[in-house]
């Protein structure tokens, strides 16, 4: 039976979990993916479109406003495909399939340096990319 100080160290480790998403979105067999901007966290890397959830927001809700910030498309999830730990860290990133619904991409400067259409061996070979961009290729199937 856990005891209160075993019952307060979960709290704290549950509290201390930061959730964020992640928006797949492909034409064909390529997948949008993006540089992130020098000023943000793991700037200069390459990712899926995403973020971090604000507080009392849903999934869904998230990646809509993620991918419009981001992007300035409107997108659509329409699929959960799971959840990854990010290694060393207190991130927990939901990944849902989306689709374009509405909009032309338009880069936020400050948030997004690049934005490219990869295959998965292009993704998987990209140096700077982001240890998650392959757990959600196999998440794909890819």
């Amino acid at each position: 039976m856990p005891t209160s100080r075993t019952t307060s160290s979960m709290h704290a480790r549950l509290a201390a979990v930061r959730r964020g998403v992640i928006g797949v979105l492909h034409r064909g067999e390529r997948f949008l993916v993006i540089r992130r901007a020098a000023g943000v966290a793991k700037g200069g890397r390459w990712c899926f479109p995403g973020g971090h959830l604000e507080p009392e927001e849903t999934s869904k809700v998230a990646l809509r406003r993620e991918f419009r910030e981001e992007l300035s498309i409107e997108i659509d999830p329409v699929r959960r495909l799971g959840s990854i730990r990010v290694a060393e860290s207190r991130h927990v990133l939901a990944v849902w399939c989306v689709e374009h619904v509405a909009g032309d991409i338009r880069p936020a400067p400050a948030e997004v340096a690049a934005v490219r259409w990869m295959k998965p061996d292009e993704l998987r070979g990209v140096a700077e990319g982001l240890p998650s961009n392959a757990v959600v290729l196999a998440m794909m199937g890819h």
